[in-house]
């Protein structure tokens, strides 16, 4: 349903605001390379933003409700193939998808697969039902297509259920990595832990997400793959999170980082991939963790 794929799970222990969110971005130190990227909103890569961010959507009025109404309605757009301004029951599946990938980013929701036990069929009639229950609404006779007030009031209402289990026990020990102030070292080694053990699970879905944006901040040619002074600055970027807690060092090794790209960079092409760097550093932090 709707309500796991779009913001199930989504929690924080305690409502934090989305300036209390960006200023600790600040505390890690990764607000001005992320906002050189991704801009001022930072509900698109920051997974404590982007609670704040829909806690506060689900507020009347509020300006956090006027961007999440703008994003849905371009998503609905996105997906109105033949622009008539209605959605039939294939493109609510791909509207679906297309909405849900926002809380999966920062495994906040599950997969389709992991929801419909990876299979096809079963999604599709659910998600059928799913529309069967909103085409027709509110008295209106059935069509086989839906409008996009429709579809926004059956977002809307899910919104609103979900913004309010703020305090889920679940989710209070699922680390955010630009906030680790939020978190304990106990809390954030063992998240690690999990990340690395499944990296399909929340937590690994989390990191993926951070080493992600962070590989993007560093890269300032844009070419989906850094040189070494590049690397060298995304060093700084991950180490940033293991500083907080004393796990790594705060002086700069350049020829241990030369060491590392090097491996890396198997083909010699003096330049690092987001994959080759993804498997290097899970096989990193898993030696490190092996170590304490």
């Amino acid at each position: 349903m709707l309500s796991r794929t779009f913001v199930s799970g989504i929690s924080h222990r305690g409502f934090l605001t989305t300036t209390r969110f960006l200023t600790t971005t600040q505390v890690v130190g990764h607000d001005s390379s992320a906002r050189a990227v991704f801009g001022s909103d930072a509900w698109r890569y920051d997974k404590g933003a982007f609670k704040a961010w829909v806690s506060a959507a689900a507020k009347k009025g509020s300006h956090e409700e006027k961007q999440m109404y703008g994003w849905l309605a371009l998503s609905f757009g996105d997906v109105d193939i033949d622009k008539d301004g209605f959605i039939d029951a294939h493109e609510f599946d791909a509207l679906l998808e297309k909405v849900a990938a926002l809380p999966r980013r920062f495994g906040l929701a599950p997969s389709w697969r992991e929801e419909y036990n990876n299979d096809k069929a079963a999604r599709t009639k659910a998600r059928q039902a799913m529309f069967d229950s909103i085409d027709g609404d509110a008295g209106h006779a059935k069509r086989g297509k839906i409008a996009m007030a429709q579809f926004l009031q059956f977002a809307h209402d899910h919104i609103v259920k979900k913004a309010v289990t703020l305090d889920n026990d679940s989710e209070a020990t699922r680390v955010a990595f630009r906030h680790i102030e939020d978190y304990t070292k106990e809390q954030y080694v063992a998240y690690l832990r999990e990340a690395i053990a499944d990296p399909s699970s929340t937590a690994g879905v989390t990191l993926y997400n951070y080493l992600l944006t962070i590989f993007v901040e560093a890269d300032e040619d844009c070419r989906g793959q850094l040189n070494f002074e590049e690397f060298d600055k995304l060093v700084d970027l991950a180490a940033k999170t293991p500083r907080y807690f004393k796990l790594a060092p705060d002086s700069r090794d350049v020829v241990a980082r030369r060491a590392m790209f090097d491996e890396m960079d198997s083909t010699k092409e003096g330049v690092v991939t987001f994959r080759k760097f993804l498997r290097f550093t899970r096989v990193h932090i898993k030696a490190k963790l092996a170590a304490l």
